[in-house]
């Protein structure tokens, strides 16, 4: 059914933990074909050790990825955070900006060589590696000041990497920390602020959520969630409208439940979620 529903260059995210992923992951490849798998993520849902475990203290779940037709898929890229962004400096006051830098050697090649710079400087890959570039490149880019030899102009050269000629945005990677997108606990006590009581066991976190949407969504995108739970779908789908006037659309389902549905609690909580979201 969910494949039925998705668009032609949508995606859809499962949450899974140890106990059915192996399964989970043939039926996918089943449903919605081999070639259509995108990637399994991992995300770290807890920052303690669960020490009555019996073999090992499992603090992740795996997110599988597939898209309708991989072919028509295409990721948005991340915001850079504070630290990737203070990667890029400008050392030496070069007029094309800041830069980081990168090894000038690489682990396959067919051939390799030795440069003596103008600056007396030689280099040569160490052994096993082979040069990133040509002869002719290497000394190109020393002539157009794109290699850092150090403070001191006598160190291993380096390829400078210009943060104004990278694409805006970096890729995600495909381990989640819940320092970034949460963790269960902190999923938890939001939905206890919001709800003033621990109603659900394994509730999502909204920045987790938000994640999935942000590398895959348009602003006007519709997201479906089959298992809404405590809503953090819906949740995440306000908030990030409010931060980027999206109007991103959202259908939740969730099996009945035996709920109070005008007890005042419910009634405050998700009139508290309507004024975060905001």
């Amino acid at each position: 059914l969910a494949k039925t529903l998705l668009r032609e260059d949508g995606v859809i995210f499962i949450s899974i933990d140890d106990h059915e992923q192996a399964q989970l992951k043939l039926l996918c490849d089943e449903v919605f074909g081999a070639e259509n798998f995108v990637a399994e993520l991992i995300w770290k849902k807890k920052n303690v050790v669960q020490n009555d475990a019996k073999f090992f203290s499992t603090d992740h779940e795996y997110l599988i990825c597939y898209a309708k037709v991989a072919d028509n898929l295409n990721l948005n890229r991340l915001s850079r955070t504070a630290e990737q962004e203070a990667r890029y400096q400008n050392p030496d006051n070069d007029p094309r900006g800041a830069w980081t830098s990168v090894a000038l050697q690489a682990k396959s090649g067919s051939s390799t060589y030795e440069v003596t710079f103008a600056n007396g400087v030689t280099w040569k890959p160490v052994e096993g590696t082979f040069p990133r570039l040509s002869k002719e490149s290497l000394l190109k880019a020393f002539d157009e000041n794109r290699l850092w030899f150090g403070k001191n102009g006598t160190s291993v050269p380096r390829l400078k990497k210009y943060l104004s000629e990278v694409q805006d945005g970096v890729l995600s990677n495909t381990i989640w920390f819940n320092e970034d997108v949460g963790s269960t606990q902190s999923s938890k006590e939001m939905v206890k602020k919001l709800l003033n009581s621990n109603v659900f066991d394994t509730p999502k976190p909204i920045n987790y959520i938000k994640k999935m949407m942000q590398l895959t969504c348009e602003k006007n995108s519709i997201v479906m969630d089959f298992f809404s739970g405590s809503g953090t779908t819906a949740h995440a789908v306000m908030q990030l409208n409010a931060e980027d006037g999206g109007n991103r659309r959202y259908i939740c389902v969730q099996l009945p439940e035996e709920t109070d549905e005008n007890s005042e609690a419910r009634k405050a909580g998700f009139a508290n979620i309507a004024e975060i979201a905001k």
